[in-house]
């Protein structure tokens, strides 16, 4: 019976012995899971928290790469604008420099020939007005030159006949020659059969016509006989014939 008795209680004894070992081992088994399991997680995170500062750090490089990129472009792009209103002007002022270099150059140190050799009877007061007759005033462009009707008168220089009218009683028939430097030379007070046409080419010293008594608004008691010389400049401006000719004084 006792005998029994101790079989039985060992019996008993060690299959509780490994249910406790079975049961210790599922603890430390499910303590290692769950370590592992929260060592695991925490390096995800670690690594999910690179990979966004990363991808966060590279924004910022390429959006400062493109900023840097895009301010070169800019300075560039307000430099071109600068340099090509600096060039505009200076063409400005090129262009300005040269029209009037062309202008000086076409009213200053030139001389023509004495349409006629004659003196000087009228000398030059544009605009100012010149008294004709008693009481009787009247502005009259450029200068006249003492001559005989019938006297041939002469090209001054080289050019081409630009004008052939009777202007009416203040210059009578008259010439104008334009020549290669820009000026004009008028000769009026012509007669009527005048020797060339509009759009002739004319030579230095050649004859175009003769003194006349075509500008009758000229008392030939005041003024004589004469021919009417004026200049007129390359913006169609009076000029005083005394800084292209040289005429005799009176």
């Amino acid at each position: 019976m006792d005998k029994n008795l101790k079989n039985k209680l060992k019996e008993l004894f060690s299959k509780k012995g490994f249910y406790i070992a079975l049961f210790l081992c599922l603890c430390v088994i499910v303590a290692v899971g769950t370590i592992s399991y929260k060592k695991l997680s925490n390096k995800n995170e670690v690594s999910n928290s690179e990979d966004i500062n990363k991808e966060i750090t590279m924004n910022v490089d390429d959006n400062q790469k493109t900023a840097t990129n895009e301010m070169p472009n800019a300075e560039r792009a307000q430099n071109d604008a600068d340099t090509s209103k600096q060039s505009s002007e200076k063409n400005k002022t090129d262009n300005s420099k040269t029209q009037k270099s062309t202008t000086v150059a076409t009213t200053n140190n030139v001389k023509f020939l004495n349409p006629v050799d004659g003196v000087e009877s009228r000398t030059y007061t544009y605009p100012k007005p010149v008294k004709v007759e008693d009481n009787v005033f009247r502005t009259i462009r450029g200068v006249n030159v003492e001559a005989k009707i019938g006297t041939d008168v002469k090209a001054a220089a080289d050019g081409v006949v630009d004008l052939v009218e009777n202007s009416g009683v203040e210059e009578g028939v008259v010439v104008e020659i334009k020549h290669a430097n820009g000026l004009k030379t008028r000769y009026g007070n012509l007669d009527a059969n005048v020797s060339v046409k509009q759009g002739d080419k004319v030579t230095s010293n050649q004859v175009i016509g003769k003194v006349g008594n075509t500008a009758k608004v000229f008392s030939q008691d005041v003024f004589g006989q004469f021919l009417n010389l004026q200049v007129i400049d390359a913006n169609g401006q009076q000029v005083n014939p005394e800084k292209y000719f040289t005429l005799k004084a009176k």
